[in-house]
């Protein structure tokens, strides 16, 4: 596939989100019926801003769900430090408590609006960053292709490809190249994912470490960590963290073999 080619598909994805942008209100509805959309400010998924823009430079990064948010959270800090205005967005509730817990009013919390024309540039329009910081693997054509057409820097921080995104991506190499040469930097995890990202045409490309590394832990409660660990005393001990939808049956099952 030819890069004029690439370019072409890339314009019908514009377009076709364009048609679709009327049809997702139920979508939204859905979501939000299954707690996984803030009914109070779903507006926001379609670019509609829930605050004013303050004066003065604004950063906008994106981190998906708690693991980016937790990982982006020192950047955010270092930045806070030059006075500058972060928006920063997520994409789910318990995201954006996270970013509540360990960021609070220092910065402009908002869900990440639909990668869909309409929305994207409503809330670009509003919010008018002056640099887009994405976080690890978030990488939606629409928000790409729009910040590209309005030359705003974009760089691609604590970045990754798994195995199945990088085969993926390699199936539509000129489609990923005609993305990535919109991003003026990334930032790998990794030698690997840097040598992903080299192979997909992004440039110039950085490794520099796992973000997750750099973050502090979490706040806990000391009362109650010391009574858990009494109740626990010497028994070996083992743990199921971030598990998904069913997987505390398989956990629960694995212990009950192992006990």
């Amino acid at each position: 596939m030819s890069g004029r080619w690439a370019r072409a598909m890339l314009s019908a994805y514009r377009f076709a989100g364009a048609a679709a942008y009327p049809l997702v209100g139920p979508y939204v509805a859905w979501r939000t019926s299954r707690g996984k959309e803030d009914r109070y400010r779903r507006r926001e998924r379609y670019g509609v801003a829930g605050r004013a823009r303050p004066d003065g430079p604004v950063i906008w990064i994106h981190a998906a769900s708690v693991g980016e948010t937790i990982a982006v959270v020192p950047l955010v800090e270092s930045i806070l430090d030059y006075g500058v205005n972060i928006v920063l967005t997520t994409g789910t509730v318990t995201s954006a408590q996270v970013a509540d817990e360990r960021l609070g009013d220092r910065i402009i919390h908002q869900y990440v609006p639909l990668d869909l024309k309409p929305a994207v540039s409503r809330f670009l329009d509003h919010w008018q960053p002056d640099l887009a910081i994405i976080a690890e693997s978030e990488i939606w054509p629409m928000t790409i292709l729009e910040l590209g057409a309005r030359r705003v820097p974009q760089v691609l921080v604590n970045g990754r490809l798994s195995d199945r995104s990088f085969k993926s991506w390699k199936k539509r190499a000129n489609i990923a190249e005609a993305l990535f040469e919109n991003l003026a930097h990334v930032v790998a995890q990794s030698d690997v994912d840097g040598e992903r990202f080299l192979a997909l045409g992004a440039r110039p490309v950085t490794v520099s470490g796992n973000l997750k590394v750099d973050t502090s832990p979490p706040p806990v409660d000391e009362r109650a960590l010391a009574t858990l660990r009494r109740q626990i005393g010497t028994r070996p001990t083992w743990a199921a963290i971030s598990t998904h939808d069913g997987e505390e049956v398989v956990a629960a099952e694995v212990h009950a073999t192992l006990h």
